[in-house]
């Protein structure tokens, strides 16, 4: 599982980076917000596995 996990934190930081060369504003903004609320999901995950 912690494979997993470390998969999908190195996922989300190439959306990251794919996010910011975007030209609109309002879609890095709305995806950037999702990456976060997803990188708090997997940090509570990762606490609740330990």
């Amino acid at each position: 599982m912690k494979i997993t996990l470390a998969n999908a934190e190195a996922a989300l930081d190439e959306v990251q980076r794919d996010t910011d060369k975007l030209h609109s504003q309002e879609l890095r903004k709305a995806i950037c917000e999702y990456i976060e609320t997803q990188r708090q999901a997997l940090k509570a995950l990762r606490r609740k596995l330990h």
